[in-house]
């Protein structure tokens, strides 16, 4: 029986979140005390360690404890007193975020917000409204974009104790101040990124989300998920040439007229580099993003052509319907009709049979893991054989998530070939 007990530190408080070392043969019961788990011995005769997980729920083992101070992606100090519970959220795809968090509901904390995906998905929206009926639509709906654009009468009337905002914005912000104002008002301001570097710090925003909001543990079995398969990628292209890599974002969405807008050193052109190729964005604009011209994106001669596509509902739009509940053959004419637009036919990439299309929301989500998977893949054909995008999506989607784990999704395609 136990009736002794041993620890290895002065300070029980240093057993919080940890594991419990106790000498013991035999145990008659425990008790729980101050999240600690209390053991009596007898007989001492072996070491044994017990981590907390043992005897405490899941959500105790890496709870937040509050008031709590973070440092946010933008390198501003900030104190959250107690866990929110009404939040405000500058840039609605950061929902894929939160469904990562709030696997039970991502919308039970939003009471204001820009609800962007309704307005430029439906796909995706109806997936995540179907998913969640009774939630989905109960935040007010500023109805602005992605530029910073909030109505802080709104905001400060619905009462919130968190605002979370894409750390690109922060100018926006601080220049029709909003952030000094809700300062003011005690009213915390997290800023986020998952679009400007969003390999590097996609994860990050996860792992202060998850403090933030008292999802520690989830945040942790993403961010794990995502250095991994990372990792693993990284160490399986080292040494080899990269590729010359062209991204036409949002492609199709003014027409079959269109021609060539691209992401620099930020968005999809940080994920291609990130996927190991080369990004011609990078180097053919002077500003973050921009169109370029088709005798330049000829003379650069990509090896792989990306094209972005999504579901937009502009009238003009004959973008591949990439997405949620996707229709394939909709999207491989929407790539086949693309690849036939003047000038295409003297890009090396679409003459070598190496263009595919991305689900142009993975630029701004966590997801993107999949997104560089993919990529990386066709960059790299004969390194990466193993590789399986497809898996890693669905493992992401139906075990760190709750939507539905039969969800057809499909986000990345190989365009159909060319012929003259």
């Amino acid at each position: 029986m136990i009736d002794d007990v041993t620890f290895l530190a002065d300070d029980a408080s240093e057993f919080s979140g940890s594991t419990i070392c106790v000498a013991a043969s035999s145990f008659d019961g425990f008790e729980l005390k101050k999240d600690i788990l209390i053991m009596k011995n007898r007989g001492l005769s072996s070491l044994m360690c017990l981590g907390l997980l043992f005897a405490l729920p899941a959500s105790c083992a890496l709870a937040t404890d509050y008031p709590v101070t973070v440092t946010d992606l933008a390198g501003r100090s900030v104190e959250i007193a107690r866990e929110p519970q009404r939040i405000v959220m500058q840039d609605g795809r950061d929902l894929f975020s939160l469904a990562l968090l709030d696997r039970a509901d991502p919308f039970k904390r939003i009471v204001v917000w820009n609800n962007i995906i309704a307005r430029s998905d439906k796909q995706a929206w109806k997936v995540f409204e179907s998913q969640w009926p009774q939630t989905a639509n109960q935040a007010v709906d500023m109805k602005f974009g992605d530029e910073g654009q909030v109505n802080l009468e709104q905001i400060v009337a619905a009462k919130p104790d968190l605002v979370i905002v894409q750390a690109r914005v922060k100018q926006v912000l601080d220049d029709a101040n909003v952030t000094a104002r809700l300062k003011e008002l005690g009213v915390p301001v997290v800023m986020i990124d998952t679009q400007v570097d969003p390999a590097a710090d996609a994860p990050k925003t996860v792992a202060l989300l998850g403090k933030v909001l008292n999802r520690e543990k989830e945040a942790k079995e993403f961010t794990d998920f995502y250095a991994e398969h990372l990792s693993g990628l990284e160490k399986a292209i080292a040494g080899a040439p990269k590729p010359k890599v062209f991204v036409e974002a949002k492609a199709g969405q003014k027409g079959l007229d269109s021609c060539c807008f691209t992401h620099g050193d930020v968005f999809f052109g940080k994920l291609a580099q990130a996927a190991g190729g080369i990004n011609l964005g990078s180097t053919l604009l002077k500003e973050r993003t921009g169109d370029v011209a088709m005798e330049n994106v000829i003379a650069a001669a990509p090896d792989v052509f990306v094209m972005s596509g999504s579901p937009f509902t502009n009238d003009s739009s004959v973008s591949p319907p990439l997405g949620f509940t996707a229709d394939r053959a909709r999207i491989g004419a929407a790539l086949n009709a693309l690849e036939r637009r003047p000038g295409f036919e003297h890009i090396k990439a679409v003459t070598d049979g190496r263009v595919i299309g991305l689900y142009h929301q993975l630029y701004a989500s966590p997801w993107n893991i999949y997104a560089i998977e993919y990529m990386a893949k066709s960059f790299y054909p004969d390194r990466l054989k193993s590789l399986d995008p497809e898996a890693t999506l669905h493992t992401l989607v139906s075990t760190m998530t709750d939507l539905p784990k039969d969800t057809p999704l499909t986000f990345g395609v190989q365009a159909p070939a060319v012929h003259p």
